[in-house]
């Protein structure tokens, strides 16, 4: 691949699109603190300088400003969404304090350990879906099963009906365009209206929470219609953490549960070991976060002129962490792993880093986990569909599939 480090298109390429590891390899390379030509947008692909920057939230707010967008001529462009400080920011997207305030509410609530009575529900949910796939033998992957799992296992664990499913599919691909950074100025205007009508239905179930007595609310609606009235949070507040829940808690496990299933398609040994051995399962994972994790990128915003790397950073810049660039190997050598010890995999940044360390993590690997588990349990092979390839969705900001068309053969 060409990799031309003037041209201002160079992110929105189709080829870079399709496959941006060889700009991660030469941005590692070439230009750890990458300034897009012609705008104050910086890519940040350098391991150590991520760490650096996540490490100073003052310098490099998490609050989202602008976003990029294709302005017509295949260039990326900001299109501003909110005001630095704006209240909307929640969890990921909010500084400390407010983002320690909004983590302590959520975190005892989605650890590893509070989320063990959710498994029997995610197994249940997972069964669901399975069972036509292993009837219908030869489909769609993504719209058949990685796609509705995650939405099923947001429902349940915020506790709306599962009617709702396909609403959280419908808000999280339209709002999703938001990001993508190849919409254009007319498919930004549709995804905020998403964005919008997203908003609305969070309130409202918000609000049929807060109308039921305690006893009969379930899920994180129940945890949170408890925490307002007792002045800990404010509906504002919760309604805009419930758009990050059902957003990105849908779309990120898609594309992990997705991607697994593509490589084990790919690679029969490795299918055929996992079968045997489903206690490798969870360090496969780990193997593909690292390799294809869903989150390219996430942004941040310079309030005030400062430095990362030696490179000069204007005020009211966009810096976006490349975690699948800092994934990558180094240049001239394999990556060192941080305290690597027996039976630990290497580290990696596919849930981000610091302090806005992907809360939902523990629920992401739990149904990536249990859907591979049941999956080849269930089959002798899982292949791709030699007629029609696997497609995946343009956007700079999450590698996910738009299809993935795969033969089963149940066991």
């Amino acid at each position: 691949m060409d990799i031309d480090l003037t041209d201002p298109g160079l992110l929105l390429r189709d080829d870079v699109l399709a496959d941006p590891r060889p700009l991660y390899d030469t941005l590692r390379r070439e230009a750890p603190v990458w300034q897009i030509p012609g705008q104050d947008t910086f890519l940040v692909s350098d391991p150590a300088l991520i760490r650096d920057a996540v490490g100073r939230p003052d310098d490099f707010s998490s609050n989202i400003v602008s976003l990029l967008h294709d302005d017509g001529t295949g260039c990326p462009v900001p299109f501003r969404i909110s005001r630095y400080r704006d209240p909307i920011h929640v969890l990921s997207t909010a500084d400390p304090p407010l983002h320690t305030r909004h983590r302590k509410l959520v975190q005892p609530h989605l650890s590893p350990a509070a989320l063990s009575d959710l498994e029997p529900a995610i197994a249940d949910i997972v069964d669901r879906y399975l069972e036509p796939v292993l009837t219908a033998g030869r489909l769609d992957i993504v719209a058949a099963f990685s796609d509705p799992v995650p939405a099923r296992t947001v429902c349940e664990l915020l506790g709306l009906p599962a009617d709702d499913v396909p609403s959280v599919l419908t808000y999280t691909l339209g709002t999703g365009a938001l990001l993508d950074g190849v919409t254009d100025l007319d498919g930004m205007g549709r995804a905020v209206t998403s964005a919008m009508k997203l908003a609305v239905f969070a309130k409202g179930r918000l609000g049929e929470a807060l109308a039921r007595p305690p006893e009969e609310r379930s899920g994180l609606l129940g945890i949170f219609a408890g925490q307002i009235l007792a002045g800990e949070v404010t509906e504002d507040e919760v309604c805009s953490m419930l758009t990050v829940f059902i957003t990105a808690g849908s779309e990120t496990t898609a594309s992990l549960i997705a991607t697994a299933i593509e490589t084990l398609a790919r690679d029969a040994e490795l299918q055929d070991r996992l079968r045997d051995r489903p206690e490798d399962i969870p360090a496969a994972l780990e193997d593909i976060l690292r390799a294809s994790g869903p989150f390219q990128f996430h942004y941040r915003y310079a309030p005030a002129a400062t430095t990362l790397g030696g490179a000069a950073i204007p005020a009211r810049s966009r810096v976006l962490l490349m975690w699948a660039a800092a994934n990558r190997p180094a240049p001239g050598g394999p990556e060192p792993s941080e305290g690597d010890g027996p039976g630990r995999t290497p580290p990696h940044f596919a849930f981000g880093r610091g302090i806005h360390f992907c809360i939902g993590a523990p629920v992401a690997r739990l149904e990536a986990r249990v859907a591979l588990e049941q999956l080849l349990a269930r089959t002798t092979s899982v292949r791709l569909d030699p007629d029609h390839p696997p497609t995946r969705r343009a956007s700079i900001f999450i590698r996910r599939h738009a299809t993935l068309p795969v033969v089963v053969e149940p066991s």
